[in-house]
């Protein structure tokens, strides 16, 4: 017999699903803007994702956050 999980964890948090963030994309954009536009300004000033790095895990930060 297979157990199938239902949920993904990481640090025994649970992954979001698609579903949960759409369903909060507009509070996502609203209250993460800022790390996003660092994000993604520093995604076009420099072609290499490692220098990019740490404005990710801000805006990880900061969905987890809401």
């Amino acid at each position: 017999k297979v157990s199938m999980e239902t949920e993904s964890y990481v640090n025994d948090e649970p992954i979001p699903t698609s579903a949960l963030l759409m369903a909060a994309s507009k509070h996502i954009a609203t209250r993460c803007r800022a790390q996003n536009k660092a994000f993604l300004d520093c995604k076009r000033a420099d072609a290499n994702p490692e220098k990019c790095l740490e404005k990710g895990k801000d805006v990880t930060k900061c969905v987890f956050s809401l």
